[in-house]
């Protein structure tokens, strides 16, 4: 920055005052730089809310990246993107549409990760119809949070093991549904994926799979049902999810499905600390938003204040053990 000023006697002191607020913006410009943290949001159904993926993520960035970002869960089961209800779900299933202005208002996120797909087409076969309305809800989606000055990260639906955990179809004249899903449901939702890649860098979204880590381990991944992906599933999608993201994630999970992070005792901790954190915190707050899933209105624990103050307990001992 040049100054100019006239050969007086109030140079100097300009030049002093000028020189000192320079000074304090500078100041203040590193003290913010050094303590924002980016506020990343990931939304979902039940796969999502189960979350371990999303602490596997967090966890790893809180040990490996002094600027980790604070990631916030708020899936919901049974959700949807596309809007739409197979007849003999207990209740309408939850539109994320719904909710989401609340939800963005609520958190203001730089950067919001998306994963729907596994309800989206109702366990029915491939129709155009559902399709068109999954498609519908992504790219109003990818506007709302756009529009929200956050950042879009798409991920494709994880698989559906029908192959490992097959399921009855339904009977003649009976319609299909998550009790009697269509035989080639993993098809139809390979098909969504497709669809969900085709955004990576159009209009300024990144998009990612995190299916080819599952569908490689898918027994083991699948040991009760075919829909829902146990810790292991999850650990995949979260190394398939940090390789995306360009991350040296020190594990060789991906590619031996053996991972030594249990044997880590201080990953163990954290990662067993960043999961109580977010079944306390994430899970009031969700609620507190409001949502369309009377079960889990009813499940959650904390109230906001509750879940605040046992979220506050658990960062003193996260950061206590990240010092150590």
């Amino acid at each position: 920055m040049a100054v100019h000023c006239s050969m007086t006697s109030h140079c100097p002191s300009v030049v002093r005052k000028l020189v000192q607020r320079v000074t304090i913006v500078a100041a203040l410009f590193f003290v913010c730089s050094a303590t924002a943290r980016e506020r990343w949001l990931f939304l979902g159904d039940s796969i999502t809310q189960a979350g371990h993926y999303v602490d596997y993520v967090e966890t790893w960035f809180l040990l490996n990246e002094e600027d980790a970002p604070e990631i916030l869960g708020l899936g919901l089961s049974s959700e949807t993107i596309s809007g739409l209800s197979e007849p003999d779900h207990p209740y309408p299933r939850p539109y994320v549409h719904d909710r989401l202005d609340k939800v963005l208002e609520r958190v203001k996120p730089d950067l919001v990760f998306a994963c729907y797909g596994m309800n989206c087409a109702i366990y029915h076969p491939f129709s155009k119809e559902r399709f068109n309305a999954y498609q519908r809800g992504v790219r109003k989606l990818v506007r709302k949070v756009q529009k929200a000055g956050a950042e879009v990260i798409l991920l494709t639906p994880p698989p559906y093991a029908g192959r490992v955990k097959p399921k009855p179809g339904p009977s003649e004249g009976e319609p299909y549904g998550y009790k009697t899903p269509s035989p080639d449901y993993n098809e139809v939702l390979g098909r969504y994926a497709d669809w969900i890649l085709t955004w990576q860098g159009k209009k300024g979204v990144r998009a990612y799979s995190v299916r080819e880590g599952i569908e490689a381990y898918m027994e083991k991944c699948y040991p009760k049902e075919p829909v829902h992906p146990n810790a292991f599933g999850h650990y995949l999608m979260a190394e398939s999810l940090l390789e995306a993201l360009g991350k040296e994630s020190g594990s060789e999970l991906l590619d031996t499905g053996v991972s030594t992070r249990d044997e880590d005792a201080r990953w163990t901790e954290l990662y067993q600390l960043v999961s109580q954190q977010r079944k306390a915190y994430d899970m009031a707050l969700m609620n507190d938003i409001g949502h369309g899933n009377p079960g889990v209105m009813k499940r959650v624990k904390y109230s906001l204040a509750e879940g605040e103050a046992k979220a506050a307990e658990l960062e003193k001992e996260i950061r206590a053990l990240l010092d150590e």
